[in-house]
């Protein structure tokens, strides 16, 4: 502190030799811009490196085995949720409907035969010349025919569903992603790789964590993660040639449980991504936009540091400058500060040239109207 009085004493007095040179000279008061401080809304953009994936992708597997017929589309085709993709050959499974078909013809004739057969006996019981035991195992033979007809007739709409599952389909809209096969190769359900991956690429989702702080004051902010998704206002991204992607995101999610190592909170943004620029992978800035309210906004090139003290020149109604410390946030566009203490609405201060001042000096300041000029 005494160190830090000494400067400042030490300054005062290089201001006081100034004053004195100034008047023993007759030199004139040195030409400044100065601003007139006010409050005003000021919105504030962090960066957050990103990562940006697919809002979801879908593996294609076939449900019969088989050889690939054809396949329908290339690598990196958009299609849509319904588009034949491949087709797999259908000579083994037009065999197994026929022999379908088959077994339920008989089926149905040995249910025939066992209807007949029960009707003849349950007569013969009528009259009494057969036993009930007769009877019964009539009965159980018609039903055991009965549900013989069911498992082919199951079996048949099994074989025609899979004469149905040779043509391939992608089950949602997206790009196609690598396949591994081509046609003539053999497919099945337990094939190592899929047929291909169908990626979702509407949307894509942007991920990107803040500091423990950071989530501490939102939570104190806005409350629960789910209401601190809903209050975020609208994010923006940089992508990594610098350009400002078109569309604007939504904060969807935030993490309730901080990473064990870092202790940072994991946040997910959804951006639209109707043209597709955007990949799977891609990396990127996301721009966060912090609004304050009541800021006091002055140009960095107005403020000067000592010992890690930041200081501008608060010009008085005499014209003379005094240095005056503030403090500011962190946070800035990298041209402007928010000072949060040591100025107030109203006051003047001192915009360039402050490094070649001294405390106490007399300038002749310049308004707006004489520094566009000037400019």
């Amino acid at each position: 502190m005494k160190k830090t009085i000494f400067i400042l004493s030490a300054a005062a007095c290089l201001g006081l030799v100034s004053c004195k040179q100034q008047q023993q000279t007759g030199q004139a008061p040195a030409p400044r811009n100065v601003l007139q401080l006010k409050t005003e809304e000021c919105v504030l953009t962090k960066p957050y490196s990103s990562i940006l994936l697919a809002n979801g992708s879908v593996e294609v597997r076939p449900r019969v085995s088989g050889y690939i017929f054809k396949q329908h589309v290339n690598e990196g085709d958009y299609v849509k949720a319904g588009d034949l993709l491949f087709t797999i050959d259908t000579v083994q499974v037009v065999a197994e409907i026929n022999v379908a078909r088959a077994n339920v013809e008989a089926a149905k004739a040995q249910v025939e035969t066992a209807q007949l057969t029960f009707d003849t006996k349950n007569e013969l019981f009528k009259q009494q010349i057969i036993s009930a035991n007769d009877l019964q195992m009539a009965q159980n033979s018609l039903s055991s025919a009965k549900a013989a007809l069911a498992q082919c007739q199951a079996a048949l709409v099994n074989a025609e569903r899979n004469l149905e599952f040779c043509k391939v389909t992608s089950p949602i809209d997206g790009l196609v992603g690598i396949i591994p096969y081509s046609p003539g190769n053999l497919v099945s359900s337990t094939s190592t790789n899929p047929l291909t991956t169908i990626t979702d690429v509407a949307k894509m989702r942007c991920y990107f964590s803040i500091s423990e702080r950071e989530a501490l004051a939102l939570s104190r902010q806005y409350g629960s993660p789910e209401e601190i998704a809903a209050a975020l206002p609208e994010v923006e991204l940089n992508l990594v040639d610098g350009s400002r992607y078109p569309y604007k995101g939504r904060v969807i999610t935030v993490s309730g449980v901080p990473d064990g190592t870092t202790g940072s909170i994991r946040i997910r943004a959804d951006f639209p991504n109707p043209e597709m620029m955007i990949k799977s992978g891609f990396s990127g800035t996301l721009l966060m936009p912090t609004t304050v309210e009541d800021a006091i906004v002055i140009p960095q090139q107005a403020s000067y540091e000592i010992q890690s003290k930041r200081f501008v020149y608060v010009v008085s109604d005499s014209n003379t400058v005094h240095a005056t410390p503030i403090e500011v946030l962190s946070l800035n566009d990298g041209t402007n500060f928010v000072v949060t203490s040591g100025l107030k609405a109203g006051q003047k201060i001192v915009t360039d040239g402050v490094t070649f001042l001294r405390e106490g000096q007399t300038i002749a300041p310049r308004d707006n109207a004489q520094n566009a000029k000037a400019e």
